[in-house]
């Protein structure tokens, strides 16, 4: 009889849990992709301290920061075969395999450019740019964006902001994805590459986290209503964000410096993605 209570206990709880899931998709995606990168990247305090990943830490460090950062597409697959099974998990499969976006390509190249403009404004205004540093920086940098958008936008685009579209209008759904993905999700992330710069952390995270990803967010989602939900498109602009960041990224003197850019930084971006958002149309690719 204990044994029989046992298992009908355990039954009874599984599918609480996956009613919960069904009827809640958006916090249990949120929630389990937040508790697996959290969980994993909290591991990175036994081998570096705040702010150190950015300098010289153990190989085995970025193991970790890899494996934690797949939370967001994991989640999502675990979501999908969860409440949709395998009709949904094909669905998926389809959205990543839609090459066919017509002019909707060119938004790859959009985010680099947008980039692209603020170490020119640091030119512009008589300060050193160092070119070398960014032609160097090509491979590395490409290498990363296709490893951020693999890890990230099958639950970004993939999961989270369609299931946000079936409840809010297109700008609300987009302003939520940027708090979370950029808020959330990478707030703590930047703990690991920033928490050594002690109340300059803030605004920098507030800055490159919900402040710029929230931008590229207001293009991502035009290009999402345009192309059928393109993840295949998607993966290849989220690559374009991580990589762009990474080869126009600049080496400031001072910690004002850094802020005062960044925050330039992220004006430039937030002004060009309100004028894609605003100019943009659901138009057949």
């Amino acid at each position: 009889m204990k044994v029989n209570n046992t298992i009908s206990l355990e039954m009874e709880s599984h599918m609480t849990l996956k009613t919960w899931i069904h009827r809640h998709p958006i916090a249990a995606y949120i929630l389990f992709a937040l508790a697996w990168s959290w969980s994993i990247w909290s591991l990175l305090f036994l081998m570096i301290k705040p702010g150190g990943l950015l300098h010289n830490p153990p190989p085995l460090s970025f193991v970790f920061v890899i494996v934690g950062g797949f939370g967001p597409s994991l989640s999502s697959l675990i979501m999908t075969w969860l409440i949709y099974g395998h009709e949904g998990m094909q669905a998926l499969g389809a959205r990543l395999r839609n090459w066919r976006v017509g002019r909707w390509w060119l938004a790859v190249i959009i985010i680099p450019g947008i980039t692209a403009i603020t170490p020119f404004l640091r030119w512009m205004a008589g300060y050193a740019v160092d070119t070398g540093a960014m032609l160097v920086l090509i491979i590395p940098g490409l290498i990363l964006g296709l490893m951020a958008g693999l890890m990230e936008e099958i639950g970004w685009r993939g999961f989270l902001l369609p299931h946000l579209l079936k409840r809010h209008s297109p700008l609300v759904s987009t302003l939520l994805v940027g708090l979370v993905w950029g808020g959330l999700w990478h707030g703590y992330a930047d703990y690991f590459g920033l928490g050594d710069k002690g109340l300059a952390f803030w605004p920098l995270m507030l800055l490159l986290g919900p402040g710029v990803l929230t931008a590229w967010s207001l293009v991502l989602t035009r290009v999402y209503e345009n192309t059928q939900g393109s993840l295949l498109l998607s993966i290849l602009m989220h690559a374009s964000i991580s990589s762009s960041a990474l080869i126009f990224g600049q080496q400031y003197p001072t910690i004002n410096e850094e802020i005062t850019w960044t925050a330039i930084g992220v004006g430039v971006a937030l002004f060009a993605a309100t004028l894609i958002w605003l100019g943009s149309r659901r138009l057949r690719a």
